[in-house]
């Protein structure tokens, strides 16, 4: 089968062919129609210093899909051959105590498809039955992006969020999904920073209320402005770059709620008295998806035609035109990218 992998250690990535991967008793080989491209990916493509540390080489780079169930293990039920599904790509032990407590995703012995073993940019990837999420109805090019949305929809709703003002800090694709999702879920009042014009109007395409020019505006004034001087009840922090943090803490009402998804590069320094501790605010730091809580909270949404996100869908490439997709990205004009694969 045609795979995208990291063959070497170096810069780049590479279409090579390799075997069909091989399917036990609980598990289920998945056909891929889509894939999208994560941030992640691109670090790996990149070979950054996380990279160099963290990828087995070779290995099959991807772990956003959706594809169609080609055969099951003797022991799968609930599924059928031919069913449209995407899957949860954090695979766990199901053992320690984060898992028996209902906190597999923070599982310790976590393993991520194309970051710790072989992923979705390929023809054919192998999947626990457990991990397999039936779309339901929900359009193909969604069930793609349902793994970056769920970050999104994690970051969200771990908040309370009716009636609250909500500042989301960073519009990438899971930023602007984030939008759309506190918009929902009923905040009444979304505003939004970014330094990129065309990010920022990707997020009040999603609804946005508000959007701020964190290159040119005064963030935290903005936000004070545009609440009553109180500041923002929940703020979601997308985007981990050290200003973007210190105006998160900064924009956030005194006894107010920060979600932290985005992943700064080194350490930030932070005032802990005064950003955190004398404001009394809570903080929350979100990786994954709350398993499977926020995957039946995403079909819900989906399903009952509360939140669309295939604004953020901006490109769509096949999977041989991966150097085209890549440029797209790097040129700030993307929001999120699918792959085609079948």
């Amino acid at each position: 089968m045609r795979t995208l992998a990291k063959t070497r250690r170096e810069p780049g990535i590479w279409m090579t062919d390799a075997p069909e991967p091989q399917v036990g008793p609980n598990d289920v080989l998945i056909r891929i129609r889509k894939t999208a491209i994560c941030g992640t990916d691109m670090h790996i493509f990149n070979w950054d210093e996380w990279s160099r540390k963290t990828i087995p080489v070779p290995m099959t780079v991807g772990h956003e899909y959706v594809g169609v169930v080609e055969a099951m293990g003797g022991e799968v039920r609930g599924l059928r051959v031919g069913q449209r599904v995407s899957g949860e790509g954090h695979i766990v032990c199901g053992h320690c105590l984060q898992c028996r407590t209902g906190n597999s995703h923070i599982c310790r012995r976590t393993q991520i498809i194309g970051v710790d073993r072989d992923g979705a940019f390929a023809d054919y990837i192998a999947m626990p039955a457990t991990n397999v999420l039936p779309l339901n109805g929900i359009p193909t090019e969604v069930g793609a992006v349902m793994d970056p949305m769920g970050n999104a929809f994690h970051a969200v709703l771990t908040a309370e969020i009716p009636g609250s003002t909500v500042f989301v800090v960073g519009c990438g694709p899971i930023g602007c999904f984030a939008v759309g999702i506190a918009r929902a879920a009923g905040a009444a009042k979304v505003l939004a920073s970014d330094v990129n014009p065309k990010r920022l109007a990707l997020a009040a395409r999603m609804g946005a209320h508000v959007t701020i020019d964190a290159g040119k505006d005064d963030v935290v004034r903005t936000v004070q402005a545009e609440t009553a001087g109180e500041g923002a009840d929940v703020v979601c922090e997308m985007s981990g770059v050290p200003s973007a943090l210190h105006q998160a803490l900064g924009a956030v009402r005194m006894g107010g709620r920060v979600q932290l998804l985005g992943i700064p590069k080194g350490q930030v320094p932070i005032d802990f008295a005064s950003e955190i501790i004398f404001k009394g605010i809570t903080v929350y730091g979100v990786i994954g998806r709350k398993m499977y809580e926020t995957w039946h909270q995403m079909r819900r949404y989906l399903t009952a035609g509360l939140f669309d996100p295939r604004p953020v869908i901006t490109h769509q490439f096949p999977l041989t035109r991966i150097d085209d997709a890549l440029t797209a990205i790097r040129a700030g004009d993307a929001g999120k990218i699918i792959l085609e694969i079948a």
